[in-house]
């Protein structure tokens, strides 16, 4: 029985035209791209995965297109390949530079229309990019609605236009890329926020990862002040197929001259993990203690080599 039964997957594995494979092909198998975050790598199990779709979305201003950045800036410093396909006209050289993107080696289409923006992301999808970053779905304008004037609009134009074209791009992944897409939230009319996204319900249906990303709070500094330098970036998986704390969150802290604070996050993490203990102002860390969480990032920031000691401890 178990001979006839081989006889007969084999049989179905040698059509080749039909795409059968048995269940543990590598095929199936797939990597992910870190933030080296400590917070987000942990929640998302590793980071972004490679031949899967994942969508970040959330308000304006809140860092999602730096979460992007990152993805792009880790595979460039390994020496991969990545794309960004700008339809928001957003791009900015100087600024994805300081988010650490070796910007000469990454590649940017500047699309026109939304058909032209599909057809660019599946080359790179067919190509093997390591990751094509979209940004964003919501600047997705088909070219019926360029060619037409101002008066035309027809209901969910955008919606049907993504839901059509979308499905088009998933049988690329299995070439190996990351696909990530940036997306907004549309705003609300009545009293309760809702989390809808511009381009209709099949980006959820396709998602393989779906994070949402808020503003939760300001930093300011001096604390207690009015300066704000950053914000806590609150960061949800609200949908994975591929590992990671399904509708759990994290918060790490963004400054606005800079990204996220890695180094920061690093030592929340450590604070969590009890590497650094907190008592009130003092922390302590290799039996020294250290007044005021400022004083501490500091002595790090000084000692490279400590810093690197902190990051071992942290992800061992």
């Amino acid at each position: 029985m178990e001979t006839n039964s081989e006889n007969i997957i084999e049989a179905f594995l040698k059509d080749k035209k039909s795409n059968f494979f048995r269940g543990d092909d590598e095929k199936f198998d797939y990597m992910k791209i870190p933030f080296d975050i400590p917070a987000l790598d942990k929640l998302t199990d590793g980071g972004i995965p490679k031949k899967r779709f994942t969508i970040i979305y959330g308000p304006t201003n809140v860092g999602k297109s730096y979460l992007a950045s990152q993805i792009c800036a880790n595979v460039l410093k390994a020496g991969g390949t990545a794309a960004w396909v700008d339809t928001e006209l957003s791009w900015d050289t100087k600024w994805m530079e300081r988010c650490g993107v070796d910007t000469s080696k990454i590649i940017v289409s500047r699309p026109i229309s939304g058909e032209e923006a599909m057809d660019n992301i599946r080359k790179l999808l067919d190509a093997a990019f390591d990751v094509v970053v979209l940004d964003s779905v919501a600047g997705l304008v088909p070219h019926k609605n360029l060619d037409e004037d101002f008066s035309y609009n027809p209901i969910a134009w955008q919606a049907r236009f993504v839901n059509s074209a979308l499905p088009k791009l998933l049988p690329s992944l299995s070439n190996g890329s990351a696909f990530v897409a940036i997306n907004q939230v549309r705003s609300s009319m009545g009293p309760v926020a809702l989390d809808n996204m511009p381009g209709g319900l099949a980006q959820t249906f396709f998602a393989h990862a779906l994070l949402q990303v808020r503003r939760e709070g300001w930093i300011e500094e001096p604390k207690g002040s009015k300066n704000r330098v950053g914000f806590e970036m609150q960061v949800r998986l609200r949908k994975s197929k591929v590992g990671g704390e399904n509708w759990d969150s994290v918060t790490v802290p963004f400054r606005v001259d800079g990204g996220i604070d890695i180094l920061e996050s690093y030592i929340r993490e450590a604070i969590a993990k009890k590497i650094i203990v907190q008592a009130g102002p003092w922390y302590t860390y290799k039996e020294q203690k250290y007044m005021g969480l400022n004083s501490l990032k500091q002595l790090f920031l000084e000692d490279e080599a400590l810093a690197e000691e902190l990051k071992k401890d942290v992800t061992s």
